[in-house]
C-alpha cells in the first residue's frame, strides 16, 4: 500500500515526551497498595488525573501527525494499522503475564501450595473479560468489573477514539469550525457531568469512553489553536505558574471539584508544546526524557509487578480488613513499605526498559512492514533526514511543501507518544 503525504514540520515535542513520563511514574505510585509515607498523599490519590493528561496528549499529537495526511479511505485503513500495531503487541504481552498467574493460581490449588483470594479465572478475571481484553473492547462501557490488566481500559477507549478521528478527518468535519464550537461545549459538559454525577473523574466502566473522546478533543483543540497559542509568548512565560497550580489542584482538591484541572491539563499542554520555557527545559532532561521514551510500558507493565509483590506480601505479612473500602490489606511497617515503593519502581523501570526494547520496537517494526511491505530504512531527503528510529531531526525538518511516501513519514509514533495510557503514540 503507497500513499503520498505531506511532510510534516516538526519531528516531536520534546517537552511533552517528559510530560507524559512523569504522568506515567505517578500512574504507578497511585496503584501502590501497601502502607508507606508516599502514596497517601492526595496528590498521589489524585493520579488517576493522568489519563486524562494522556488523552490530551494524545489528541495533540494524532492530530498534527495526520489531520492532514489521511486523504483517503486507504490512509485511514494505514493510520488504524500503525495505531493497532503500537498499542496490541504490549497489550496482549501483559494479558498473557496475568493469564499466568490465574495459571499459577489454579495449578497451587491443585497442589495445595497456593489459596488464593478468590478462585482463578472468576469475576474479573473471568473467560468473558478475557475476550473482552484479547478484542480490546474493556473499556467501551459494558464491563462493570475491574478487570484483567485494568489500566489497558484506556487504551481500549483510546482505540476507539482513533476510529473516531480517522473518520472525522475523511469527512472533513474535523476542518469545520462548527465542529470545534460544538465539540468545547460536549466536552466541558460531559466532563462537568461526570465529577457532578460522580464526585469524582475516577470513571472507567460507564463513562470511561466519554471521558477520552472528552479529553482526546481537548488535545484536537489545541492542535487548532496552535498558531494562535504559540504567537501568544504570555503562555511559555507564565508555564511555571500553569504547572503549580496543576500540583496546588492535584495537591489540595478532591471530589467533583478536581474537575478544575482539566482546563489547567490543556493550558499546560498548549504552553508545552513548542519546547521553550523553563518547565519545558525540565522536562528535556535525560531522566524524563528516558521516562517518556519507556512511559506506554511502564503504564501497561506496573500492575503485574504489584500483583506479583502483593501476592509475595500476603504470605510473608499479616492481613487486616479495612471496613472503610471493604477489602483486606497487607499490614506493614510503613518504613518497611517505603523501601518496597522504591524496590517497585526500580523493578517497573527496569521491566519496561526490557518490554520497551523486546516487544514496543519490534512490534512497531513489524506493524511498519506488515503494512507498507517494506523494510523501513534510512533515507536521506533534500531538506530532511529520516533517522533509523524514523524520527525527523528537528533542524533539518522537511518543508511542508514536500512530500513522501507514508511509510517513510509515520515518524511521529516512535517519539512523540503519549499514551496512555495513552495513549501513547508511535
Amino acid at each position: 500500500m503507497t500513499a503520498t503525504i505531506p511532510a510534516i514540520s516538526k519531528a516531536r515535542f520534546v517537552a511533552l515526551d517528559g510530560l507524559r513520563g512523569v504522568a506515567a511514574l505517578l500512574v504507578i505510585l497511585l496503584h501502590v497498595d501497601w502502607p508507606n509515607h508516599l502514596t497517601g498523599v492526595q496528590f498521589v490519590k489524585n493520579g488517576y488525573l493522568a489519563v486524562d493528561l494522556f488523552f490530551i496528549l494524545s489528541g495533540l499529537v494524532i492530530a498534527t501527525n495526520y489531520v492532514g495526511r489521511i486523504r483517503t479511505s486507504a490512509e485511514a485503513r494505514q493510520f488504524i494499522a500503525l495505531r493497532f500495531f503500537r498499542l496490541y503487541p504490549l497489550h496482549i504481552a501483559v494479558l498473557a503475564a496475568f493469564v499466568a498467574v490465574e495459571c499459577a493460581k489454579v495449578a497451587g490449588q491443585t497442589t495445595s501450595t497456593i489459596v488464593p483470594g478468590h478462585q482463578p479465572f472468576t469475576g474479573g478475571q473471568s473467560y468473558g473479560m478475557l475476550l473482552a481484553n484479547v478484542f480490546l473492547v474493556q473499556g467501551l462501557g459494558w464491563a462493570r468489573v475491574v478487570n484483567w490488566n485494568f489500566p489497558s481500559w484506556s487504551i481500549s477507549c483510546e482505540f476507539f477514539a482513533y476510529v473516531l478521528f480517522s473518520l472525522t478527518v475523511l469527512t472533513g468535519i474535523i476542518r469545520k469550525r462548527p465542529f470545534f464550537i460544538v465539540g468545547t461545549v460536549a466536552a466541558s459538559l460531559s466532563y462537568a457531568a461526570m465529577a457532578i454525577t460522580h464526585e469524582t473523574l475516577n470513571v472507567i466502566f460507564d463513562f470511561g469512553i466519554v471521558r477520552c473522546l472528552a479529553g482526546f478533543f481537548f488535545g484536537l483543540l489545541i492542535h487548532r489553536c496552535s498558531d494562535a497559542l504559540k504567537a501568544r509568548t504570555k503562555m511559555v512565560r507564565y508555564q511555571g505558574a500553569i504547572a503549580l497550580a496543576v500540583i496546588g489542584c492535584l495537591s489540595l482538591l478532591s471530589g467533583a471539584f478536581v474537575v478544575a484541572v482539566i482546563p489547567l491539563f490543556v493550558m499546560l499542554v498548549a504552553s508545552l508544546q513548542s519546547d521553550f520555557g523553563p518547565l519545558a527545559r525540565a522536562l528535556q532532561t535525560r531522566p524524563a526524557q528516558f521516562l517518556g521514551r519507556i512511559s506506554y510500558s511502564l503504564y501497561m507493565v506496573h500492575l503485574v509487578i504489584i500483583v506479583g509483590f502483593l501476592m509475595i506480601m500476603k504470605r510473608l505479612a499479616p492481613m487486616s480488613f479495612d471496613p472503610a473500602i471493604g477489602r483486606t490489606l497487607v499490614t506493614i511497617n510503613p518504613w518497611i513499605g517505603d523501601i518496597l515503593l522504591v524496590m517497585l519502581v526500580a523493578i517497573v523501570l527496569a521491566t519496561a526498559s526490557i518490554t520497551y526494547r523486546l516487544i514496543e520496537e519490534p512490534g512497531r517494526i513489524f506493524g511498519r512492514k506488515f503494512v507498507f511491505g517494506s523494510t523501513r530504512t534510512k533515507q536521506t531527503l533534500s531538506n530532511g533526514r529520516i533517522t533509523r528510529s524514523g524520527a525527523i531531526t528537528r533542524s533539518d525538518a522537511p518543508a511542508p511543501s514536500q512530500s513522501f511516501r507514508l511509510d517513510l513519514v509515520s515518524v511521529q509514533e516512535d517519539k512523540r507518544s503519549v499514551a496512555p495510557v495513552g495513549v501513547l503514540e508511535e
